[in-house]
């Protein structure tokens, strides 16, 4: 048998009655959604990147750090060595033997003139 169109049908006795479904949004609201999950990838990939970069400074800086640091330890090594040689060489016996291999003759007493240093 047909029923009438503007009487509702029985329920069930167990079945609960649903609220309306709420309207879906336009379809034009996903659109918007593109732009900003592109943005925050975007500035993401950007922070990767620049951390990246960042890091590569920072390993290049202390490679070159470690290089300082050896030539300053070596520079100091060949610097303490000058220094001794110096001290060395200001000794009285280096100087003579330095002195005698250059040909100077040591010191002679004073010549004293005969008469005592009239002049006549």
């Amino acid at each position: 048998m047909a029923r009438p169109t503007g009487v509702p049908r029985p329920r069930p006795a167990g079945e609960v009655r649903r609220a309306p479904a709420p309207a879906r949004r336009p379809v034009a609201g996903r659109k918007q959604r593109g732009p900003f999950v592109l943005l925050v990838v975007g500035l993401m990939l950007g922070g990767l990147v620049s951390l990246l970069l960042l890091n590569t400074v920072l390993a290049r800086d202390t490679i070159t750090r470690d290089r300082l640091k050896a030539q300053i330890a070596e520079n100091q090594e060949r610097t303490a060595e000058l220094q001794r040689e110096v001290e060395l060489a200001k000794q009285p016996e280096e100087l003579y033997k330095r002195g005698k291999g250059q040909g100077m003759t040591e010191n002679q007493p004073p010549l004293w003139l005969p008469g005592g240093g009239s002049g006549q």
